[in-house]
């Protein structure tokens, strides 16, 4: 083709990664190379990665995994690539939006899948693995509602009666917020057929549309922003603002955009959180982890064996719990959760996210200190 590589692409092509992966693997040269390398630094955005080690080191005593829970992940490894100074080997982490919006263009990361792993999700569009879906849902008080999630349609967060009643991370400080209220836009068509059901006419007649609402998912933004919902420093703090056990049953306990997770403390008996499972247009949303390979990668063989291991049912199982799903087709799903197709669930799509991201929480800023 004549095309000039660039040093990123001579890199990856040189290691096999990215779109230079061969379709055949031949895994005793790669632990061959990778025990030559003698350690592999992973960046982890969970403080679960400790429970691999044990795993990891009786397969390979030879590669010492290094690195672990991480902060700033993203922060890291772009100053990483900048400096031209490569310490961390894999991305294990989510921050989609970044991984699509900024390392891939820059070839500051790379793709890498094991032959013979089918996952949901990974596309050539979108190429990086995925170790898991992680569930985010709208979370009632059961305990002062006994009999069900009382709402069963998003407008009705922005109806006066529900005034600062939905609680929320801060979409203004939080990225991963601001991407989380990006699919309500995105899936703005769905918006506007749960409006015509709820309140039996287009969205269009609504007193808030105008110039500034485009279609109806800037509508519900608009008048959620404008509900005053109740903004919390981080997850813990929403799901306490209306699931602690012991709420007064006389005051309206609200709703919370939380973890499928948190319902492990339901079962355990230290909090009321039920998902609202029935809501119009969506149960919530799947959030995703990704597994890149950093490129100039200094192990970049053992970089590969890590992420065979992470998408194993060994590998994986630290995170197998309620609220999660593995992205590898085959792999078991934690009890007691509902089968992922049973759900109506809108997947993050972290490049629109990206393209969007600042639009949208300016928009939400501006609502938020509207009268």
């Amino acid at each position: 083709s004549g095309t000039k590589l660039t040093a990123g692409e001579k890199w990856a092509k040189t290691n096999a990664v990215g779109p230079y992966q061969p379709a055949e693997k031949d895994w005793e040269a790669i632990e061959a190379a990778a025990i030559n390398e003698g350690s592999v630094v992973v960046y982890a955005n969970s403080s679960r990665f400790e429970k691999l080690l044990e795993a990891w080191n009786a397969l390979y005593p030879d590669i010492a995994l290094e690195g672990g829970d991480t902060d700033d992940i993203a922060v890291k490894m772009a100053a990483e690539q900048e400096a031209g100074n490569v310490v961390g080997d894999v991305w294990f982490n989510s921050d989609g939006h970044l991984l699509y919006g900024e390392f891939m263009p820059n070839q500051w990361m790379w793709w890498y899948t094991p032959p013979g792993v089918v996952m949901e999700d990974v596309t050539p569009e979108r190429p990086f693995a995925l170790a898991r879906r992680s569930v985010d849902v709208i979370g009632y008080n059961s305990e002062i509602n006994p009999n069900g999630c009382p709402v069963s349609n998003w407008w009705q967060f922005t109806e006066p009666e529900l005034k600062g009643k939905f609680y929320i991370e801060d979409p203004i400080s939080d990225s991963s917020t601001t991407a989380k209220i990006t699919l309500i836009e995105q899936h703005a068509d769905e918006m506007a057929a749960a409006y015509q059901e709820l309140y039996g006419k287009d969205w269009t007649t609504d007193e808030d549309y105008g110039d500034d609402t485009p279609n109806a998912g800037y509508l519900y933004l608009k008048k959620l922003a404008r509900n005053q919902p109740g903004i919390q420093r981080g997850g813990d703090e929403v799901d306490a603002a209306f699931a602690t056990l012991g709420m007064d049953s006389s005051a309206e306990p609200g709703y919370g955009w939380t973890g499928l997770s948190s319902y492990e403390s339901t079962r355990a008996g230290e909090l009321a959180m039920g998902p609202c499972y029935d809501l119009n247009p969506a149960a919530g949303i799947l959030k995703a982890t990704y597994l890149g390979i950093a490129n100039e990668a200094p192990h970049p063989n053992a970089a590969k064996l890590f992420i065979k291991f992470a998408l194993t049912e060994e590998g994986f199982a630290p995170w197998n719990e309620f609220g999660a799903y593995p992205s590898v087709v085959g792999l078991p799903v934690a009890e007691g959760m509902p089968p992922r197709d049973e759900l109506k669930l809108w997947p993050s799509d972290d490049l629109y996210a990206y393209q969007n991201l600042s639009k949208i929480r300016d928009f939400w800023a501006v609502n938020l200190l509207a009268p």
